[in-house]
């Protein structure tokens, strides 16, 4: 690899020497003082030069579509075993009970370890690791087309969670690493929402390729197994991995693709850091960050804040299924397969437009609590629907509302975290705590309350009445995180005169500044 201007071998080799700050009585002026700043925390967009709008689409397209099919092809290898369990299938006699605990397990290995997970990837680059755990996950769900009992099957998902667990909280960290923290919103949604449409579409060939005749003959008729469903995304999920290898930047301290230059260094890094003086490209690691990371107040909010909007989410995508299903019923008694699945598109087609808009303005306003607090109400109403109607057009049209309304909020609490976590190694354990908190509660809450239970024309009351309750908790929890951040930014305020060691981490010997991250006096929260 070429020697890069600001290249930053500690980033492998840890921490040997350290910059620190001595406090002392004599007033310092902040290089960046927030008492300057016209509107605490509602600052416009960073305003970009020509060249630096240059600079950014070519970052977003360097790296955006390798994202985007890495968790498109995550998302697609996690939910495939829903496809088992519905398509029918007479080799695999799955029960609700074996489902949900198939599921458990996989939440298990796929959650608990992300912290760590990040920490590795910002110690060995996402071309070593990201691609690594992509091309491992596919290898693995070959496997589990050929298990002959739900015990086996619950085995390989619980290794396959391992490798999966390591991509969305490092491909949403890798993100926050070329982008200014002012512009996560767009790219983000993107990211967010771009695989996930990607996948309702690639549902539409999972259900063309069940229909394909054969020459044994199952109860369902002459048809291909979902076990080759599973074969077919793990093969697509190895190649896929071995262009993400050669494809892939590496992060932007040692990155010889998308800059070329020391000038294109110093642009991005004019570009990154902007007014941000806190904003940093490279990092010593430092064990300090996972006290800062478990023991910051905002990092209990914001998981709150993912939770009860990520998991009406992913508990209405099952649902949605189901009200699909009943609709075409309705539509035509004799609806096969694809048109089903074709009715679960349009919902999540319209929850991407309206996800990657609102990330585009929540950028050019600098608000993310706003958006979301107007947004659950969409949620809201949507969940409110399906459990008060019994007519399936209705239960449909409320699946549209409380699409748009998680959606929107599942991408800007990721936008919102993002923004407010400083420090390259504090910010990828928080990330990866809150991925992994929201994924483990998931694997326990949504099988719980919507498999196990039965549903009620196309919805299940115990799954509704749960995530309703969630989404109304969700408006409570942002608007406390945002009254939390905005007293915050007032306290610095009132500090920002004072010198950096007399407000944050002070003691008799100092301590290097670049321990204090997000709580030096001047680091300013968006809102």
């Amino acid at each position: 690899m070429a020697l890069n201007p600001h290249h930053d071998p500690s980033r492998l080799k840890g921490a040997n020497t350290a910059t620190f700050e001595i406090a002392t009585d004599t007033p310092t002026q902040s290089s960046a003082p927030i008492e300057s700043k016209k509107d605490l925390g509602e600052l416009q967009s960073i305003a970009e030069t020509e060249d630096q709008k240059i600079l950014r689409k070519r970052i977003d397209w360097a790296i955006l579509p390798v994202l985007v099919l890495c968790y498109f092809l995550l998302f697609t290898n996690r939910t495939n075993v829903q496809l088992v369990y519905l398509s029918d299938d007479p080799r695999y006699p799955f029960t609700k009970n074996h489902y949900a605990i198939v599921q458990f397990v996989f939440a298990l290995s796929y959650s608990l370890p992300e912290p760590v997970w990040n920490v590795l990837l910002r110690r060995v680059g996402p071309r070593v690791w990201l691609a690594p755990a992509l091309f491992l996950s596919g290898l693995i769900a070959i496997f589990c087309a050929f298990v002959q009992d739900w015990q086996a099957l619950a085995g390989l998902r619980f290794l396959i969670g391992i490798p999966l667990g390591a991509l969305f909280p490092g491909c949403l960290y890798y993100i926050t690493c070329w982008y200014p923290r002012r512009q996560l919103g767009r790219p983000i949604s993107i990211f967010y929402s771009g695989a996930t449409l990607g996948s309702a579409f690639a549902n539409l060939l999972n259900s063309a390729i069940l229909q394909i005749d054969t020459g044994e003959k199952y109860t369902s008729g002459w048809k291909v197994g979902s076990d080759w469903v599973v074969i077919i995304w793990g093969l697509i999920t190895i190649v896929a991995s071995v262009i993400i290898f050669f494809a892939i930047p590496d992060f932007p301290d040692e990155d010889n693709r998308i800059l070329k230059s020391a000038a294109d260094h110093a642009a991005f890094r004019a570009w990154y850091v902007a007014s941000d003086v806190t904003r940093k490209i490279s990092e010593q690691y430092r064990p300090h960050a996972w006290k800062q990371g478990f023991s910051d107040m905002k990092t209990l909010l914001f998981i709150l804040v993912q939770l009860t909007t990520v998991i009406p989410r992913d508990g209405l995508a099952i649902m949605q299924r189901q009200i699909a299903v009943n609709l075409a019923s309705k539509l035509d008694e004799n609806a096969s397969i694809t048109i089903q699945t074709l009715l679960y598109v349009p919902p999540v087609a319209l929850a991407f437009i309206v996800t990657v808009t609102v990330g585009i303005l929540s950028d050019r306003t600098n608000q993310r609590g706003y958006y979301m607090m107007a947004f659950s109400i969409f949620s809201i109403c949507g969940f409110a629907i399906l459990l008060a109607t019994t007519n399936a057009t209705a239960q449909y049209v409320a699946g549209f509302l409380a699409y748009v309304g998680t959606w929107v909020c599942g991408a800007l609490c990721w936008v919102w975290l993002a923004c407010n976590c400083e420090g390259l190694y504090k910010r990828a354990i928080v990330i990866g705590l809150a991925v992994g908190m929201l994924n483990l509660s998931s694997g326990l809450t949504v099988p719980a309350t919507v498999i196990l239970h039965p549903y009620e024309n196309g919805v299940s009351r115990v799954g509704g009445v749960y995530f309703l309750a969630l989404v109304c908790l969700h408006l409570c929890v942002v608007a406390l995180t945002r009254f939390y951040l905005l007293d915050q930014n007032k306290k610095k305020k009132a500090l920002g005169n004072l010198p950096q060691d007399a407000t944050q981490y002070s003691g008799p010997n100092g301590l290097p500044i670049e321990d204090k991250g997000d709580k030096r006096s001047d680091f300013e929260y968006l809102l």
